[in-house]
């Protein structure tokens, strides 16, 4: 039987290193392969068209995108955007539901304008959830002259810091992205842009007041989590932010190890896994 020598050793830790090494500089790869980018993108005429959701022709196919990072007002009252509307009209402090759409068309035609150009797409094809029977996926956009459509709107007061979240294509992580929004939004506040011209100061805190009830009452409705592998569809819907569709996408996701797996759900981001993790539990 022969036994190791110093240079077998040896050579087993170098090639234990390039097998790191090699792995490292696949993960990193890996990372830098999240964002797909698509250059000379152009802007789709649309009547389902907003400030944050759009359709684009892109490598000759026609895509349905989402922005990231932010929410501009809505366009029209559906059925499924009520609530929505509502929670605009309440943070942004404005009259009523009526001057929320007017200020969505202002948005949408804002996005028109500055998209009339051929633009850059940067997206992974994360699947964003709405009322749309499309599929709609999660996308910065980079305009012609090199600025973050995302960061353009909320700088207008045209959108507020809300929504799913991702690493910017320069490599910039979520949590400076959201700190160089909201220094924008507080800019836009200040300078009384877009929306925020509109604005009752004393309107706005009162509307405020009744969100942060309402947030109130959920977290009561929270008060026994549900189990994500055993709760019927009809329970998962009573959690906030989770309709039907999403609740059968959890339920085709079973079985759960930990309440983190949430995040493999289509739809699901690590905002809106904080939002409802006080309502659910798994348990071994």
């Amino acid at each position: 039987m022969r036994f190791p020598t110093k240079n077998d050793t040896t050579v087993m830790k170098t090639g234990l290193f390039f097998v790191l090494f090699l792995s490292c500089c696949l993960a990193t790869a890996l990372q830098a392969a999240e964002l797909e980018t698509i250059e000379n993108a152009t802007l789709v005429e649309h009547d389902s068209n907003d400030g944050d959701s759009f359709k684009v022709k892109a490598n000759g196919k026609v895509l349905h995108l989402r922005l990231y990072y932010v929410d501009c007002p809505e366009t029209t009252v559906r059925k499924a955007t009520r609530d929505r509307v509502l929670e605009q009209q309440y943070y942004f402090g404005l009259q009523d539901t009526t001057a929320v759409m007017r200020l969505g068309k202002k948005a949408a035609e804002y996005v028109k304008q500055v998209l009339s150009r051929p633009f850059t797409i940067h997206t992974s094809y994360a699947k964003a959830p709405g009322g749309s029977t499309n599929v709609r996926y999660y996308a910065f956009i980079e305009t012609h002259n090199g600025h973050d459509l995302g960061h353009r709107l909320v700088e207008q007061g045209l959108a507020r810091v809300h929504g799913e979240t991702h690493k910017a294509p320069d490599g910039t992580i979520s949590k400076f992205v959201e700190k160089e929004l909201e220094n924008l939004l507080d800019f836009a506040i200040l300078k009384h842009n877009g929306i925020w011209k509109e604005t009752d100061p004393e309107r706005l805190l009162k509307l405020r007041k009744i969100l942060l009830e309402e947030d109130k009452k959920w977290e009561k409705k929270c008060d026994k989590p549900i189990d994500l592998n055993t709760a019927s569809n009809d329970q998962l819907q009573e959690i906030p932010g989770v309709g039907p569709v999403t609740a059968a996408k959890i339920t085709a996701g079973r079985p759960y190890e930990s309440v983190e797996d949430l995040l493999k759900i289509p739809g699901i981001g690590e905002k809106t896994l904080e939002k409802i993790r006080p309502c659910v539990t798994v348990r071994h």
